[in-house]
């Protein structure tokens, strides 16, 4: 299990290209007027001075969503597990004295304790192979009265488009992934509350309006190119372009459910 995990990791985030593709339907079809990496922005509580690190920074789009907000007086570090990652994030924003880059692991990050103010994983821990030693982790290098910030989905996120390929062909590769289970909205306060004593959620609330298939496709393939090689070797690729295209409503889009929520906690013990 363990190394089909990392296989999948390395596939998905040895570079941006995927991940670019899930924002960019989000961010173009979304039903909530403020944009997901705003909203996150603005639920976490900065002070005028902090110290913050964000493990799986990905694209930095969480910062080159909201450069105007950024102070002078914080210190960031973003990390990733990818140096593919760390490298577009570099690429992305613009040179800061105050935001340093660096590639790390959440479980064994070599910082000293009580370090931080603030501790972000947007998106990421369901990733993390032993979710209990990031969180214990986490929990060493925030401030005794730091904040961590864990945002991540439930199981019914996205889950028209595998339904779709089901319908279309239930033979073809594709199903969730496993490890999208593992640290979500249903699960995630039980994990979160064997390292912190206060654990709040607050929900995202918004779906996806989609009206141009191509780019519902191009998401779907970015979760699985086995899909996508699959159908082309079958000659079916139009074929399901189509398929799509025969989901649209009356009102000329697709419906895709979101479900997403941060977790806001504090009090390690």
């Amino acid at each position: 299990m363990r190394t089909n995990f990392n296989q999948f990791l390395n596939q998905q985030y040895v570079n941006s290209s995927k991940l670019d593709a899930r924002i960019r339907l989000h961010k173009e079809y979304s039903t909530n007027r403020i944009d997901w990496h705003e909203w996150v922005f603005d639920n976490i509580q900065f002070d005028d001075e902090s110290n913050i690190i964000e493990f799986g920074c990905g694209s930095g789009y969480l910062w080159t969503e909201n450069l105007m907000k950024i102070r002078e007086n914080w210190s960031i570090i973003l990390t990733d597990f990818s140096k593919g990652m760390v490298s577009q994030a570099q690429r992305n924003i613009p040179e800061k004295q105050n935001i340093t880059f660096g590639e790390m692991d959440i479980q064994a990050t070599h910082l000293e304790d009580s370090l931080f103010d603030i501790v972000i994983a947007n998106h990421m821990l369901y990733h993390v192979p032993n979710i209990e030693t990031a969180l214990k982790e986490v929990q060493r290098i925030l401030k005794p009265n730091g904040l961590f910030y864990a945002a991540t989905n439930g199981n019914s996120h996205m889950k028209e488009i595998y339904h779709f390929v089901k319908e279309f062909d239930s033979s073809l590769p594709f199903i969730k992934p496993v490890h999208s289970t593992y640290f979500g909205l249903e699960n995630g306060e039980k994990a979160l509350r064997s390292s912190f004593n206060r654990v709040q959620l607050l929900k995202y609330e918004s779906n996806l309006r989609v009206t141009n298939v191509q780019d519902l496709a191009d998401y779907i393939f970015s979760i699985d190119t086995g899909l996508e090689d699959a159908l082309n070797k079958q000659g079916r690729y139009d074929q399901f372009i189509s398929f799509l295209e025969s989901k649209k409503n009356t009102q000329g889009y697709i419906h895709i459910s979101k479900d997403s929520g941060m977790y806001v906690v504090s009090e390690p013990y």
